[in-house]
C-alpha cells in the first residue's frame, strides 16, 4: 500500500483519535481511564482491519454492542444539554471533544476510502464511538454550560 492510498489516511486519522484519547486517559479518573483504554484498543483493532484488507475483519458486532452499552450507561448518568454546546467548559471535556471531532474525521475518511462497503461495522463503530465521546465530554463538564450557543 502506497503512502497516497486512502487507507493510509484512514489509519492516520484513527491513530490521531487514539492519541487524543491517550491525552484524555492521562487526565482522567480511574473509571474513565479504564473505558478509554478499551476504546483505544478498539481503534487499534480497527487500524489493523484497514491496513490488512485481505484479512478477515476483527472489529464487529461485539464491538458495536460494547459501545452501545457504554453509551446507554453514560447517557443515564449524564445531564445532556438542550442547547448547542461550545467545547471548553472543562479540560477533560475539551480533550474528549477534540477526540470526538478527530473520530468524526476518521469516520469520513473511512467512507471516502470505500471501506464502509467492505466492512459493515467499521463506520457504525466509529460513529457510535463519537457519540459516546460527546456524552463523556458532557459528563466531564459536569453540567456546566457557561458557553451555551
Amino acid at each position: 500500500m502506497g503512502k497516497d492510498d486512502l487507507r493510509i489516511n484512514v489509519v492516520g486519522d484513527v491513530d490521531e483519535a487514539s492519541s487524543f484519547l491517550g491525552l484524555v486517559r492521562a487526565e482522567a479518573d480511574e473509571e474513565i481511564g479504564r473505558l478509554v483504554i478499551e476504546l483505544q484498543r478498539l481503534l487499534y483493532r480497527l487500524m489493523g482491519d484497514v491496513a490488512m484488507p485481505k484479512e478477515d475483519n476483527v472489529v464487529g458486532e461485539e464491538d458495536l454492542k460494547f459501545l452501545d452499552d457504554a453509551l446507554e450507561e453514560w447517557r443515564d448518568r449524564t445531564e445532556m444539554p438542550k442547547e448547542f454546546v461550545i467545547p471548553g467548559e472543562s479540560s477533560p471535556g475539551a480533550l474528549l471533544d477534540v477526540a470526538r471531532t478527530v473520530t468524526r474525521r476518521a469516520e469520513r475518511s473511512l467512507v471516502a476510502a470505500g471501506y464502509a462497503a467492505e466492512h459493515p461495522y467499521a463506520v457504525r463503530v466509529v460513529n457510535r464511538l463519537s457519540d459516546l465521546l460527546f456524552v463523556l465530554a458532557r459528563n466531564a463538564d459536569g453540567g456546566e454550560t457557561l458557553s451555551k450557543g
